[in-house]
């Protein structure tokens, strides 16, 4: 039994920390990347920018990307894991199994997003693009923000981190 506990800790420990890193890292290059563009609809590219320095700002995008897709990942396998694990109290804490259903809503979503940046990481790392008028950065990274689509996605995957650690804090739907 100790040994459960442990495994059981273990894999908390890395859900948690790795969830809490990738939302972090995701708000912190939403933040970047809208830094490049002017507020209003539409939304138009602040014109004061060079080349280079919107290129230097696609960089940092990218370069986050790959400590925000990892900890994705092992969000993932963590949290399945937790599920698998904690499948026979979802019954009684309901909360818990609202906030699995939020984080399994978050994985498709996040998955497409992390697909984005591993195309425009191989733009710009590999394939060595340094316009950031080429296609590809346009189409990985401006349509990505532009895109009424994306942008929705975007938000409706934040809200539902936000309201997934929410249910994990409060706890609502607890049989007594």
């Amino acid at each position: 039994m100790r040994e459960k506990n442990n495994t059981f800790n273990i894999l908390l420990t890395i859900f948690v920390f790795s969830f809490v890193v990738w939302l972090g890292g995701t708000i912190f290059r939403t933040m970047i990347a809208y830094n490049l563009f002017q507020f209003g609809i539409p939304m138009e590219l602040k014109p004061n920018y060079t080349n280079i320095e919107r290129i230097n700002t696609i960089y940092l995008f990218s370069t986050t990307s790959l400590m925000t897709g990892v900890c994705f990942g092992l969000s993932f396998i963590s949290g399945i894991l937790l599920a698998i694990r904690l499948r026979n109290t979802f019954k009684q804490r309901g909360w818990l199994f609202m906030a699995f259903i939020l984080f399994v809503f978050i994985i498709p979503i996040e998955y497409y997003f992390i697909y984005l940046d591993y195309c425009l990481a191989d733009a710009v790392y590999y394939r060595n693009i340094l316009d950031f008028y080429h296609p590809d950065i346009q189409n990985y990274f401006i349509e990505r923000y532009k895109d009424t689509a994306n942008a929705s996605l975007s938000s409706l995957k934040l809200l539902a981190s936000f309201t997934f650690i929410l249910y994990l804090i409060w706890k609502p739907l607890d049989k007594k």
